[in-house]
């Protein structure tokens, strides 16, 4: 059952996190743009974790074993690339250098979605629906 709602937790995450880059990439000239971009790409870290929390409880009750696999691995690095970029994102708000974070935060993003994909069709792979 912890998986189901792993899976059905890092859908969720993924649609938002694809929508926040969306809004930024192609909204921008709205005026709605940034405040839909924070909100979407922050539900979707909160709905990654809650998927990552899933994960874990679910490999503990379940005697596995943690970080034992290739989607496992990049999981866990693309979790921590999300973190921060959405770290980056806030803080770049009021930061001195914003032309950097800007682009250290897009680049990440970008990682991180990609990541996020790949992680998605691992995980797909593993239980056999791809």
């Amino acid at each position: 059952m912890l998986i189901i709602i792993h899976l059905s937790l890092m859908s969720a995450a993924t649609l938002c996190l694809i929508s926040g880059v969306a809004v930024a990439m192609f909204k921008r000239s709205k005026n709605y743009w940034f405040k839909a971009h924070k909100t979407l790409n922050t539900t979707g870290l909160i709905i990654l974790l809650a998927g990552t929390v899933m994960a874990i409880v679910g490999v503990t009750v379940g005697g596995g074993g943690h970080l034992s696999g290739l989607h496992q691995r990049i999981g866990l690095v693309t979790v921590i690339l999300s973190c921060v970029t959405v770290f980056l994102g806030y803080y770049s708000i009021k930061a001195k250098n914003k032309t950097a974070l800007l682009a250290l935060h897009r680049w990440l993003g970008r990682l991180s979605v990609l990541g996020v994909l790949f992680v998605l069709i691992l995980g797909l792979i593993m239980i056999g629906i791809i």
